[in-house]
């Protein structure tokens, strides 16, 4: 009984004290012209760097009026000091596209990874993110 007793008081004591492990969808924008929220799934955030440059992957949902229409998974890359680029798993794999600001997807993002970023604009108007 005493065994019992202590069992169970041990995992009463850590099942208080384990950290929540909830994922979350986050809301970062809504495409007007497809009447269309994105939400970030917070828990799919994965990056990594190397002597060529770093990387990010983050999987999002795209809402229509409460209802789930695909999950878009994003691969964000640097290249050494080149320009952000994406692809995503909708497109067809043979290149990546220049990240133009203002992507409240990238920043956020960049925000919860902690790594910093700077808006670039050339002589001719076109900005990018380095």
């Amino acid at each position: 009984m005493k065994k019992l007793l202590s069992f169970i008081m041990i995992w009463g004591v850590l099942f208080l004290f384990l950290p929540n492990c909830e994922a979350t969808d986050v809301w970062v924008e809504h495409w007007n012209d497809e009447d269309i929220d994105i939400y970030v799934m917070d828990d799919t955030i994965i990056s990594g760097s190397s002597t060529n440059g770093q990387y990010f992957k983050v999987s999002t949902k795209e809402v229509k009026n409460g209802q789930l229409q695909k999950v878009i998974n994003w691969s964000f890359s640097k290249y050494k000091d080149s320009m952000w680029r994406y692809e995503t798993s909708t497109m067809d794999g043979r290149h990546t596209t220049v990240v133009i600001p203002k992507s409240t997807l990238f920043e956020y993002c960049m925000k919860i990874l902690g790594w910093h970023y700077q808006t670039v604009t050339d002589s001719r108007g076109g900005s990018w993110y380095y």
